[in-house]
């Protein structure tokens, strides 16, 4: 599996095709699971890793939602997603959020 196709719509009604990278989106997914602590928290402080463990969380809620039909995080309703732009208002939302998301990261939403 290369590649995975969806659709977005937007207000104007007209449709957005994209394809995620399977493998790709896999293997930078495994990097991060596999991080200790304080180096994710370094990645939650920098705007680039931040937005690509974003991307990557819709990636595996989505496929996950696929496959599954119905599946939620933990958290519900892509709760992890929400955690993420908190990481972005402050250093401190970091702090709060780091140990969390990274244990989600690593055992809730992972790939199999």
């Amino acid at each position: 599996m290369s590649g995975i196709n969806y659709e977005i719509q937007n207000r104007k009604l007209a449709t957005f095709k994209h394809t995620f990278d399977y493998n790709f989106c896999k293997r930078k997914y495994n990097e991060y699971a596999l991080m200790d602590l304080e180096k994710f928290k370094e990645c939650l402080l920098e705007k680039e890793s931040l937005g690509e463990i974003g991307h990557l969380c819709c990636f595996v809620l989505w496929v996950k939602n696929k496959e599954q039909h119905e599946y939620q995080d933990s958290l519900g309703d892509y709760g992890i997603i929400h955690l993420l732009f908190h990481c972005a208002e402050s250093i401190d939302q970091v702090e709060l959020h780091a140990e969390y998301i990274h244990r989600l990261f690593k055992e809730d939403i992972k790939l199999s």
